[in-house]
């Protein structure tokens, strides 16, 4: 599920793990395989698939980018 509703809470949803990728994102650039390590570390139970798709929303978000092998996070801070 993308979005939580009555029967997925909201940190089963992809738009949770989002958001838990993005609070634990590094200061520095990481590459895709150390933010793969601190996710499933996270959630042990997760597949590479849910990581992936977590990913692939925050890419549409535009929240991360893939520049030169690393992940660049950007936040809009007000």
């Amino acid at each position: 599920m993308i979005l939580p509703d009555k029967y997925t809470p909201a940190s089963d949803s992809l738009l949770g793990q989002g958001a838990q990728m993005l609070a634990d994102r590094p200061t520095d650039e990481s590459t895709v395989s150390e933010t793969w390590v601190r996710f499933s570390a996270r959630y042990p139970d997760a597949p590479f698939d849910r990581f992936l798709e977590a990913m692939s929303l925050l890419f549409m978000l535009g929240a991360v980018r893939f520049e030169l092998g690393t992940l660049r996070w950007s936040t809009h801070e007000a």
